[in-house]
């Protein structure tokens, strides 16, 4: 599969998560984070994680609008694992099921870039 293809799948799949304000320069879900090699691709600067945090996470997101799914997809979600510490969620919340669908989707997507 091309690149491209990918983009656009890529979009279309970000474009079916529910957006919703964070609070500004908040880091507080910022850990580890996966890329796809599209997602890596977009990234302007490339950074390693030294520690357990993203290292785009420098008083805010420096890449938010590159950000990979899983930072899109989370607060987006109404599971546990996935809530915004400080309550921040979109009006109307995927449930867990549509996040696991998306998510499956996300890793066919990337399996598909190897």
């Amino acid at each position: 599969m091309r690149r491209t293809d990918t983009a656009k799948q890529l979009a279309d799949l970000y474009a079916s998560i529910p957006t919703f304000t964070c609070i500004p320069g908040c880091t507080d879900c910022c850990g580890p984070v996966p890329f796809s090699k599209t997602e890596w691709a977009r990234v302007p600067v490339k950074k390693t994680a030294t520690c357990l945090t993203c290292p785009y996470a420098e008083h805010g997101c420096t890449i938010y609008d590159q950000r990979p799914f899983m930072c899109r997809l989370f607060g987006a979600v109404d599971d546990p694992m996935l809530r915004c510490p400080h309550g921040c969620r979109p009006f109307k919340p995927l449930t867990q099921a549509q996040g696991n669908a998306l998510t499956e989707e996300y890793i066919r997507l990337s399996h598909q870039e190897s």
